[in-house]
């Protein structure tokens, strides 16, 4: 209805790249401000207290008398067809991570946060082999390992 508003005033509006709900347009403030208080004089908002901002700059009467009907181009072709302009995240805590080789602080975990801490960017659960490889401990064991290994503990028993 904004976007309408403005467009019927004769002004240019459009969406920012930075907000999903931010405007741009070359609209003067006091052209703005008059659909504001067209619309607040339209939709009555609750009471606010007197020494508040809002009622200072609501208590004036409009400039303008803003025309809400809507516009043929308040909406873009791909607004029009419901394109996604702002992906939510994959994942949380999603974006860049600490640099490899960095020990974790205290600044860290407002960052990543305490489960990213606790095991997922440390590696809590692997630690390195005798060859300097790392090995993940909560990875399963491809079978046939275990047995093996149970068969050389129960060798070394016997020959001691």
């Amino acid at each position: 209805m904004f976007r309408s508003a403005v467009l019927n005033a004769g002004y240019r509006i459009s969406s920012t790249h930075v907000n999903p709900l931010g405007v741009k347009s070359d609209a003067p403030w006091d052209v703005i401000w008059g659909i504001m208080r067209c619309w607040v004089k339209n939709h009555p908002i609750k009471e606010q207290p007197r020494d508040s901002p809002g009622t200072a700059i609501l208590s004036k009467s409009p400039t303008l008398e803003a025309n809400f009907s809507r516009a043929v181009a308040a909406l873009s072709k791909a607004q029009a067809k419901k394109v996604k302009r702002f992906l939510p995240n994959p994942e949380r805590h999603w974006g860049p991570k600490v640099r490899a080789g960095r020990k974790i602080t205290s600044k860290h975990v407002s960052l990543l946060g305490l489960e990213a801490i606790n095991g997922v960017v440390n590696g809590a659960n692997s630690h390195k082999d005798g060859n300097g490889a790392m090995v993940d401990e909560s990875a399963p064991e491809p079978e046939g390992i275990k047995d093996d290994e149970n068969k050389l503990s129960t060798k070394r028993q016997k020959n001691q």
